[in-house]
């Protein structure tokens, strides 16, 4: 999931180097944040309950995942062309 939404990350920036690394430490710095504070409330609120604390680790991350596959899978199956003449117009551009 990191390796698609950096590649994602990646596609909107293109070719402009000037705000590549602010996006990209944006995008960092909010991906730590919001894992830091669920992690946070999962813990703070189920620490009591180890079951459920081990039931909700890891039934997140696979559910995530597969959610995630599911999505590229239909991006691929409804947006091919699009992608195709983006990635095209891509490579077409001087650099």
């Amino acid at each position: 999931m990191l390796n698609t939404s950096t590649s994602l990350i990646s596609d909107v920036i293109g070719q402009d180097s000037e705000s590549s690394a602010f996006v990209y430490g944006i995008y960092s710095f909010l991906d730590k944040m919001s894992n830091g504070f669920m992690l946070f409330f999962l813990v703070a609120y189920y620490a009591a309950d180890a079951h459920a604390l081990r039931y909700i680790v890891t039934v997140i991350p696979v559910g995530a995942a597969f959610g995630t596959t599911l999505f590229t899978w239909l991006g691929f199956a409804l947006y091919a062309d699009q992608m195709a003449k983006i990635s095209m117009g891509s490579m077409l551009r001087p650099k």
